[in-house]
């Protein structure tokens, strides 16, 4: 193909698509190498990575475990605050605080505060009977003042319970639509709800784990601790590597005042790692065999491919886009100027007394002079026009218009320039020149064959006054 071709041919994509796989697979390649090393390097890294994701998914679980209960505080709270005088009915209470205490096996008891001092505690008894009894606290405002000063759910420090087992106690105030407090909940919950989570979580099954609170083993194993010789700020999130085993320490929540200290082995969080740098050779040897074998075979067919890729969207005589070419490109601009409400010209030509050329001059001259109106309509086109031979002595055009442009003025410097060459082409001796028509999408069409019928019928209907001449039709 000519340069002169070439020049106004529709982009061919192949190159850049070959181009384009093999920069990547150089790329995979050496990100391969470098990814290797990486990872070999970084085994440790990878280990304290693993640690700390099972560990936040082990506080995630603890965390969840006191849900229930501050679930149960909020729905009872909220039914005090509207009436302050339920503290003071225990069958109210009983009737309030009796389901939840059913369904959560976890919380031993809950314990409503009247700001008069009165405590109604609901509570599971030895046979599975929940009652509840009536006291006069010895100090009603403790938990009012303690909650008073937080606006959620108050976790205190851990209880030693007479019977051994250690106790948790979970508070909330009740406000009234005024926000002023007038009473608390308090739930009772065993610490083995702590245990059960801890059990089911991650950080057991790759390694141990414990919760503290104020210095109290809440569950879990005792000498879980960071390694001799390190200290650690409690809660502070530290995570210390050691050996083939990995110390992580964090707060549970924000809102609860616990500990988590989880210590994990990394080849049981990450059994791989053992054997990831022979795989990871493997793996590069693959990617750099298929890059240079698909290399070769792109070398190979990136010629054929190209030129069977510029004739598919190409008319042969004059390297215009071809009919199926237009179609689809022209397509693709109608719909971008109809999503950036753009306006387009769809324009056709056609050449005057072309037949005289053919018969009077032969083929070769017709075929000279039809590559003259192409480059002439190249020539006046811009940058993101379409411009195409359909077929004959037939050219057509999808121009993209600025706001600024005036399109009857560029249709017809298209024209003419077209007839300017075209009568260079074929001399003197022949009466030729070439006519359009044309319409835009000012009114909302924005279908190509429409456009494309709407510009054929006004230089049909123009022709018949005057030829070599550009005519606006009727729009969509």
């Amino acid at each position: 193909m000519s340069r002169r071709l070439a020049v106004r041919s529709p982009a061919d994509p192949l190159p850049w698509v070959f181009g384009a796989v093999l920069v990547a697979l150089v790329a995979i390649s050496a990100a391969s190498f470098v990814l290797r090393g990486a990872v070999v390097a970084d085994a440790r890294t990878a280990a304290v990575e693993g640690a700390t994701v099972v560990g936040d998914a082990t506080a995630v679980l603890v965390a969840g475990a006191t849900r229930p209960a501050e679930a149960t505080l909020r729905t009872i709270a909220g039914s005090l605050g509207a009436d302050a005088s339920l503290a003071a009915h225990a069958d109210r209470v009983l009737a309030l605080a009796g389901p939840p205490l059913a369904s959560h096996p976890s919380i031993d008891a809950i314990q409503v505060w009247g700001r008069d001092g009165t405590v109604q505690e609901v509570r599971r008894e030895a046979g599975g009977d929940i009652a509840v009894t009536q006291r006069q606290a010895l100090a009603p405002e403790q938990w009012i003042a303690l909650t008073r000063a937080e606006p959620g759910v108050v976790w205190t420090a851990p209880v030693v319970a007479d019977d051994g087992r250690t106790l948790l106690h979970a508070a909330l105030a009740a406000r009234n639509r005024t926000g002023e407090v007038v009473g608390a909940v308090v739930a009772v919950t065993d610490s083995r709800v702590i245990e059960d989570a801890l059990a089911a979580s991650s950080g057991v099954r790759f390694g141990t784990a414990a919760v503290t609170g104020d210095g109290v083993l809440l569950a879990g194993d005792s000498a879980v601790e960071p390694p001799a010789g390190t200290r650690v700020a409690t809660g502070s999130g530290a995570v210390i590597p050691h050996g083939t085993s990995v110390y992580y320490e964090r707060p549970v929540d924000a809102s609860l005042p616990w500990t988590l200290a989880v210590q994990v082995e990394g080849d049981a969080v990450l059994p791989t790692i053992a054997t990831l740098e022979r795989t990871m050779l493997t793996f590069v040897i693959f990617v750099l065999t298929l890059a240079v074998v698909l290399g070769l075979i792109l070398w190979v067919l990136r010629l054929p491919a190209g030129e069977l890729s510029a004739r598919a969207r190409t008319d042969a005589l004059t390297g215009l886009s071809n009919r199926h070419h237009f179609e689809v490109r022209g397509h693709d601009v109608l719909q971008a100027a109809r999503r950036r409400s753009a306006r387009v010209v769809v324009a056709v030509f056609d050449l005057d007394n072309f037949k005289s050329v053919n018969d009077g001059a032969g083929h070769e001259i017709g075929d000279a002079a039809l590559r003259a109106v192409a480059d002439g309509l190249v020539e006046a086109s811009g940058p993101r026009d379409v411009v195409a031979r359909l077929g004959g002595d037939e050219f057509a055009a999808v121009l993209w218009m600025a706001s600024h442009d005036d399109a009857e003025r560029h249709v017809e410097r298209m024209r003419t320039c077209a007839q300017d060459l075209l009568e260079e082409a074929v001399g003197e001796r022949f009466d030729v020149g070439v006519s359009a028509g044309w319409v835009d999408t000012s009114r909302g069409e924005y279908r190509l064959s429409n456009l494309v019928r709407a510009a054929d019928h006004a230089m049909v209907s123009g022709r018949r006054t005057e030829k070599g001449a550009a005519y606006e039709g009727a729009h969509g």
